[in-house]
């Protein structure tokens, strides 16, 4: 059973989770006996040594760490106050490795928190399908006040989703009316007008093709995309099925699939509406009736375009509810 300062979910038979190590504990007991802060400073990933395990309340480093970062974000779990949930972004000229756990460090390079994952493949630029990967790791302390994270503030920190969600939160309440802005006409006035046209007349004299935006490419040069044709496909978690090459033993139901292969969704052609592999897609894991991108759940979903059926197949350790947003 878990402790109280450890999280855990089960994925395919397997256990994931974060614990506080024992250093950590006490550096955090120190702290909260002296009325001073335990400062957390840096994000690690590791490939696990090529293999899945379980963490340790005794481990003080990764098991075999291959990157590290300054921490971006952190803040108070809502449902939880003394939950930390610490976030970094691995950039994409960094990859060539799969993570397998995470681990957060004091200023004193002490590892405070350590946890295991999916396997997440982090490719780098050079492979042709690099970019971004956002981190996240909830920690559960005794006492939230006393933990003070030091942030890099960094761009590279906020998504799209991020700035889409935040505009569309202060349009709504600037203009009073969903999807729309306040803009001044040409007496200098103040009226309502629709986003949606105003970024589109934008987005057509920059890229000079309508229904396209521009967009940096991986060598840092500008190019237009085209996100007229972008589709979301929303799931359950009932939608999850065993992969299609696996079969119930004899004198077995289908129903007893362990889940030990994981699970699938094909999507097909029409539904997608991708003309081949070559698109980009964004995964977000419905929890508490909200859509996050950097859940361990949607960090570790894969796509993969089958070019003979056309269709596209997720695949995820565990089943759960969200939606997939094409693009491209």
């Amino acid at each position: 059973m878990p402790t109280q300062n450890e999280v855990t979910v089960n994925g395919g038979g397997r256990q994931y989770g974060t614990k506080l190590t024992a250093k950590g504990a006490a550096a955090l007991a120190d702290c909260i006996l002296e009325g001073t802060k335990l400062e957390i400073t840096e994000i690690a990933v590791g490939d696990g040594g090529g293999a899945y395990y379980e963490p340790m309340t005794g481990q003080t480093a990764l098991v075999h760490e291959v990157w590290r970062a300054k921490v971006l974000t952190c803040e108070k779990s809502v449902l939880n106050p003394n939950t930390m949930d610490i976030k970094g972004v691995i950039p994409s000229d960094a990859g060539g490795f799969v993570i397998r756990e995470m681990g957060v460090f004091d200023a004193a390079g002490t590892l405070i928190g350590v946890c295991n994952t999916p396997d997440m493949e982090k490719t780098d630029a050079a492979s042709g399908a690099g970019g971004k990967l956002d981190l996240i790791m909830h920690l559960i302390v005794t006492d939230a006040d006393a933990v003070q994270v030091v942030i890099k503030s960094s761009l590279d920190s906020v998504s799209l989703e991020d700035v889409r969600e935040l505009l569309k939160e202060k349009q709504d309440t600037l203009a009073g009316r969903e999807g729309q802005v306040p803009v001044f006409n040409e007496n200098g006035a103040l009226e309502a007008q629709p986003l949606e046209e105003l970024l589109k007349d934008k987005q057509d004299k920059l890229t000079g093709q309508e229904g396209q935006v521009p967009v940096f490419n991986a060598d840092g040069t500008l190019e237009a995309r085209d996100f007229s044709s972008s589709t979301v496909f929303p799931f359950t978690a009932e939608d999850w099925g065993p992969p299609p090459d696996w079969a119930p033993a004899e004198g077995a139901e289908s129903s007893e699939y362990d889940g030990s292969q994981g699970y699938v969704i094909v999507i097909p052609a029409a539904t997608h509406k991708r003309k081949s592999g070559d698109f980009g897609f964004q995964v977000f894991h419905q929890v508490e009736g909200k859509y996050i991108t950097n859940t361990w759940a949607a960090l570790g979903t894969c796509a993969d375009y089958d070019g003979e059926a056309k269709t596209v197949t997720l695949s995820c350790s565990s089943p759960y509810p969200g939606k997939i947003l094409f693009v491209g």
